[in-house]
């Protein structure tokens, strides 16, 4: 395997897609008809493949092939609109799967953010979130359910948000942002369904009510070619 064959291949692609002669979610052909199409090794045709991948231009869905990366989702995590609102509002589908739903013990880190005791009953949420049926982001929220009280009964798929605002009249007031580049963690690659280390975007916010207590702490695992972060900032 030589540089230059990948880098042919990876050139030839890149092209396509930037002219848009292959629209997006447009399936590639396989490593193995890669390297039979362009007489290469199917590690020179995989090479190619992981580096447009690393541009952004596609993305691979295991036991699926790979395809061509959508436009990413404009987000903007210090304003309070839904999942649901900004994806659909940018033209995409959006749907939530609830994957796991249990009241735990705050653990140590838990109760440091939420101020609460260690071991106090949260409410764990575990959530899938696709657009147009691509699953772009996970998320591990923390409960506060002694401010909440019923949380757990309420239709979890839907915004937390909207259910404070309707149902507790408790709307989340102020919040601390972190954002951290990173390769995706085991289990949340395999939510995903794309490879352990591959690249994201992982964002941690702390919710706050009125008064200053912790409503929840939320963890977002994103695709790193699904999103891009825009915060409007205004004096």
């Amino acid at each position: 395997m030589t540089e230059k064959h990948y880098r042919y291949l990876q050139q030839y692609f890149h092209d396509l897609i930037l002219k848009k002669k292959m629209p997006y979610e447009t399936k590639l052909p396989s490593e193995r008809e890669l390297a039979e199409q362009f007489k290469v090794s199917r590690v020179t045709a995989r090479q190619a493949l992981q580096h447009l991948e690393a541009e952004g231009l596609i993305y691979r869905s295991n036991r699926r092939g790979w395809f061509v990366t959508p436009p990413a989702v404009i987000y903007d995590p210090a304003n309070n609109v839904s999942f649901n609102l900004y994806v659909t509002e940018q033209g995409y589908t959006p749907h939530t799967e609830k994957l796991m739903q249990q009241i735990e013990s705050a653990n140590h880190k838990i109760a440091l953010l939420m101020n609460i005791p260690l071991g106090a009953p949260v409410l764990f949420l575990h959530r899938r979130r696709y657009i147009n049926q691509r699953p772009v982001l996970i998320e591990k929220l923390y409960v506060n359910v002694d401010l909440l009280p019923g949380i757990e009964h309420e239709d979890l798929t839907q915004s937390l948000g909207q259910i404070l605002r309707t149902k507790y009249q408790s709307p989340y007031r102020d919040m601390d942002l972190s954002f951290k580049a990173t390769a995706l963690p085991d289990n949340e690659a395999k939510d995903l369904s794309t490879s352990t280390g591959q690249a994201g975007l992982q964002i941690e916010r702390v919710n706050f009510s009125d008064d200053k207590s912790v409503l929840s702490v939320d963890y977002e695992f994103w695709r790193h070619d699904a999103v891009t972060i825009e915060i409007s900032i205004r004096n």
